[in-house]
């Protein structure tokens, strides 16, 4: 257990969330050293951006995790977690077959879109993610009821069934839906129900393929500097990154 000491205290100007996940990190949620890659070959918004991503960089650091901004895709090989932040450029055929090479080894890939298919994000997503049986739709999910400070496209969800751990709510602002293709791909966030429908609006999801995991997520901002202090966004982010 760690000791109630003053570089422990000052976690307390960041909130409630930030203390907590500080703490359980701290305690445990990694058992060894993570390598995340963020790719910037395919035009993705870089980790380096201060002004969109220093909070997610510190934190990753602060558990004790490595992140690397690379701008060669081959290089994702050495890492535990590739992460495609927006990508703007297409996948290759070769590099569809590294990515496979790469999630069988147990590599785990994070492909993170946005709504509207703005810059064409869902077709540069969709020629990677629909042959791991993902789809990332040409839309924009709203929620009158669920929602930060009355904008129905900040969707606010509790509806979290993996990477849950220590998460209540995540803030998903300006997402696009996702249909998952196999049997084998599940839900991770879903949007809250207000009606009787069964249909579920899936905002993001994963597959296993080999011993990794391949992860798409409607928006690409749940994780910058304006939505990682609210709600349980913080937590969930360390959760896909680390664990």
């Amino acid at each position: 257990m760690l000791e109630s000491t003053p570089a422990n205290f000052k976690e307390l100007r960041l909130g409630k969330e930030r203390m907590y996940a500080f703490f359980t990190i701290k305690s445990g949620l990694m058992q060894k050293k993570v390598k995340i890659a963020w790719d910037i070959s395919h035009l993705e918004f870089t980790i380096e951006d201060h002004y969109y991503f220093s909070i997610l960089k510190s934190e990753i650091k602060e558990a004790g995790g490595v992140v690397r901004e690379v701008d060669s895709f081959e290089k994702i090989v050495d890492y535990d977690v590739a992460v495609l932040n927006y990508p703007e450029k297409p996948f290759k055929r070769d590099e569809l077959k590294l990515v496979k090479r790469y999630l069988e080894e147990g590599g785990r890939v994070i492909i993170a879109g946005y709504y509207n298919n703005e810059d064409r994000i869902a077709d540069r997503i969709n020629s990677l993610s629909t042959h791991f049986g993902l789809f990332l739709n040409n839309d924009k999910v709203k929620d009158k009821s669920s929602n930060d400070e009355g904008d129905d496209l900040l969707v606010v969800a509790s509806r979290i069934l993996s990477y849950s751990d220590s998460v209540e709510k995540v803030l998903f602002p300006c997402s696009a839906s996702i249909n998952i293709l196999r049997d084998s791909g599940r839900p991770i966030v879903i949007k809250e129900s207000h009606s009787d429908s069964a249909r579920k609006t899936v905002i993001g999801a994963e597959v296993s393929v080999g011993k990794g995991r391949f992860i798409l997520l409607g928006t690409c901002v749940f994780w910058d500097n304006f939505a990682i202090r609210k709600y349980s966004n913080l937590r969930f982010s360390l959760n896909l990154l680390l664990r």
